[in-house]
């Protein structure tokens, strides 16, 4: 299942204002142009980031946008969680309600859990600093 786009472009802000380091603000403008992101989407989905305390949003001549805390305490798996992205690759490990056969499918409980657990610890053990360091925004998502 392909990552949305609004996760991915929200993972480009982030890495931007990583790279930017601890305490740098930015206009969102300068985040967009510098991950590639469309303005209009950058907008919105910082105020996104904001709301769900991954970025904080000051006024004035030295404001903008930064982290809220710093790059190495946010994960991949944060920014999907901010975006409301499932990181689960069957209907029926992010809801078992969706299949009456949940509890005893060896699909469900042999490769589906599995795999979606493999993809949630990779998400949670790659921190924005890791991809600052590695010169790696999307981790090849897009």
């Amino acid at each position: 299942m392909p990552v949305q786009w609004r996760t991915d472009y929200a993972v480009r802000l982030m890495y931007e204002a990583a790279r930017l380091g601890a305490d740098a603000m930015a206009t969102v403008q300068h985040l967009a142009e510098a991950g590639s992101v469309p303005y209009d989407f950058a907008r919105q989905i910082a105020n996104e980031l904001v709301r769900s305390g991954l970025m904080v949003s000051r006024r004035g001549a030295r404001g903008g946008v930064g982290l809220a805390r710093p790059a190495e305490h946010i994960t991949i798996h944060d920014i999907f969680i901010a975006m409301g992205e499932r990181t689960s690759l069957s209907l029926c490990t992010s809801d078992p309600s969706v299949c009456a056969r949940s509890g005893d499918c060896p699909m469900h409980n042999g490769i589906w859990r599995e795999l979606d657990e493999m993809i949630e610890h990779k998400l949670s053990s790659v921190t924005l600093a890791h991809c600052v360091a590695c010169g790696s925004p999307t981790l090849g998502m897009a």
